[in-house]
């Protein structure tokens, strides 16, 4: 006996239920009427940057984990200050540990001097010292509250590469976003902006501009121990029906999600996940190898990039949702950073990204199973799929069109995997282990024959979470002693009567 079809009420209501569902775990409501435009590389972004800060007349807000001293960074600094001294209000929130170079020797100073206004992100105290790792990872410009960058870059000469060493420019990804949801970018700059000092002036908050589109999108604005983004990747990774497809610069995600992607693919979506083969940050790289062969099991793809570096974090899901901004798959990311992201509900958009995802395909090896098939079998085939928010029903010429589409993406996936080759897990792990492994040797020769080494930053971190813990007591009791003061200071006026009061009889 056969299921009945669902009618247009009990479809709209899983529809209210799914962005219910969104919303509560993405701390975030779904604007419409925006404008998103996806920018790919330095080469978008940069220009478009430099462009609409060189336009600017009322407001500059920018938020960025790193704003580098070398010749871009150089060049936005002092296209700041310009606007500065034309009368606008700049406003620059960095990141003290992403940009302590650069606040130590006074790089940001020029702007300060034309009547802007700078401010760094946690620096070091010793009230603070127990907060060390929470960093404020956003990479945000916001520009006359009108139109708003957000993505995985950052304000430094890396994303364009090193020609005198041949190096290509970084793989990244932004957006610009235009109409009401720039509000909500102006909001989060506010907000990280208010935990550093003085807040924005009221009058400085401007209202929603007027929708400028037909796009949909919610702009998740995280702070440490919201775990937004971490919820919404993990909703979506479970509510995929047909693909998802990821881009990850520092890809250590927890037990959770890991299970999340294997249970995706073991139910017959096709899940792949593109990373760096060659990171900046090269340990991240390592630990990222060891995670592969319980993805590949489940049949998961894994693509490393051929690339200096692929920084680039973003999803696609079904061909009608993506997220892009610089929340990385780890748990520095999802509970202990400041990150920003845009998930969007367009299917034209997501389409974009999906057909750029598959183009960086072709610039990557793809990692399979030693002496196993290259694409494991799925656990349990996937039966007829229902209507959902992220697969809506399709005619029977679209069903053709995107198993065509399909079709093709897998023929041409065959085809590079004959030109480029593949690489075995085996060899990745290889080298990921063994790194791992004389790394902890070489820590255990270390304490052994040095433990001083391993003694002096345990006492330096229980000195100064100590010191921190004792700060911290010390000005409650202040504050306690205070209130009691102010309590019988109270009590006091009002026993007193006043000099014009009757005598008592």
């Amino acid at each position: 006996m056969t299921s009945p079809s669902p009618t247009p009420a009990s479809f709209e209501f899983v529809r209210q239920l799914a962005d219910q569902a969104f919303s509560r775990s993405a701390g975030a409501p779904l604007v419409g009427g925006n404008a998103v435009t996806p920018l790919f590389d330095c080469t978008d972004n940069f220009p478009a940057w430099e462009a609409a800060i060189a336009a600017a007349r009322d407001s500059i807000h920018v938020e960025m984990y790193i704003f580098a001293a070398d010749a871009f960074g150089t060049r936005l600094r002092d296209l700041l200050a310009e606007r500065a001294r034309a009368g606008v209000r700049v406003r620059l929130l960095y990141d003290w540990l992403g940009c302590w170079k650069e606040h130590l020797c006074g790089f940001f100073r020029p702007i300060a001097a034309a009547g802007g206004q700078t401010r760094a992100f946690n620096p070091p105290s010793l009230g603070g010292a127990a907060s060390l790792l929470g960093r404020d990872h956003r990479k945000l410009i916001v520009v006359d509250g009108r139109v708003a960058f957000v993505g995985g870059l950052c304000v430094s000469s890396r994303w364009e590469g090193d020609e005198r060493r041949g190096g290509a420019p970084w793989r990244d990804t932004g957006v610009k976003l235009e109409g009401p949801i720039v509000r909500d970018a102006v909001l989060a700059f506010a907000d990280s902006w208010a935990a550093c000092g003085a807040p924005l002036p009221a009058d400085e908050l401007p209202p929603p501009p007027a929708p400028v589109g037909e796009v949909a999108a919610r702009l998740i604005a995280t702070t440490p121990d919201t775990a937004n983004m971490m919820r919404l990747d993990l909703l979506i990774a479970s509510f995929a029906r047909r693909t998802l497809w990821l881009s990850d610069a520092y890809f250590m995600a927890n037990g959770l999600y890991l299970t999340a992607l294997k249970h995706a693919a073991q139910d017959g979506v096709d899940v792949r996940l593109l990373v760096p083969r060659s990171s900046d940050i090269g340990w991240i790289a390592t630990v990222s190898r060891t995670l592969y062969r319980p993805l590949l099991l489940a049949g998961v793809r894994v693509y490393e990039w051929d690339g200096p570096m692929m920084h680039g974090k973003t999803a696609v899901a079904d061909g009608r949702w993506a997220r892009i901004g610089s929340t990385n798959l780890n748990w520095s990311s999802w509970i202990a950073n400041r990150e920003v992201d845009v998930a969007i509900e367009d299917s034209a958009l997501a389409g974009q990204l999906a057909e750029r995802f598959l183009k960086d395909l072709e610039n990557s090896t793809e990692i399979v199973l030693a002496g196993h098939k290259t694409r494991p079998v799925a656990v349990r085939p996937r039966p007829r799929a229902k209507p959902t928010l992220l697969s809506p029903s399709h005619t029977p010429r679209e069903r053709a069109g995107a198993a065509a589409v399909r079709q093709a993406a897998r023929l041409g996936d065959a085809f590079g995997a004959v030109v480029r080759g593949t690489r075995t897990v085996d060899l990745s792990e290889a080298a990921a282990f063994l790194t791992i492994g004389l790394f902890f040797v070489a820590l255990a020769l270390l304490m052994a024959f040095f433990p001083y080494l391993v003694a002096a930053p345990l006492a330096l971190l229980s000195l100064l979470s100590g010191g921190a813990i004792t700060l911290k007591a010390v000005n409650l009791f202040r504050a306690r002693r205070r209130r009691k003061l102010a309590e019988a200071a109270t009590l006091a006026a009002a026993a007193v009567p006043p000099d014009d009061a009757p005598p008592a009889q």
